[in-house]
């Protein structure tokens, strides 16, 4: 037997209306899942130090009260010395991932973001070995 005559005696077409249903309910869990992965991305990128989960509001820190320093990265030649003050700890030649660092600990707003744009402005300047200075 072959053909259509196969497919109605041995339950083929419940067999191929099955598959597709699994398919398609398996691919509509995943884009729900690919579409909400944005959340467990913030929840992990707002985590302290200590492994507690921090404020996940999405609301960014405005103001540093150590140094009264507004985030805005639109004008860096205005914010450049305080973040040149806030970093002297870090001597005259330091590591990206010290300044990194530093910034996740003082609760700057997306710090890779503000060292890429101090780079591309000039106001971190390449040293020796991957290290980097500020400009004089």
């Amino acid at each position: 037997m072959y053909g259509i005559q196969a497919i109605n005696a041995n339950n083929g077409w419940a067999m191929a209306l099955a598959g597709s249903l699994i398919v398609m309910c398996g691919l509509s869990v995943l884009s729900f899942i690919i579409s909400q992965l944005h959340k467990v991305v913030e929840f992990m990128e707002k985590r302290n130090v200590d492994g507690n989960a921090g404020d996940i509001s999405g609301q960014p820190a405005e103001h540093d009260q150590e140094t009264g320093l507004d985030h805005d990265l639109s004008n860096l030649n205005q914010s450049f010395s305080h973040y040149r003050t806030l970093t002297t700890k870090l001597g005259d030649v330091f590591p990206l991932q010290e300044l990194f660092t530093l910034f996740r600990e003082k609760d700057f707003p997306h710090p890779h973001l503000t060292i890429r744009s101090l780079r591309e402005e000039g106001f971190l300047i390449p040293a020796d070995d991957g290290r980097f200075a500020w400009k004089n």
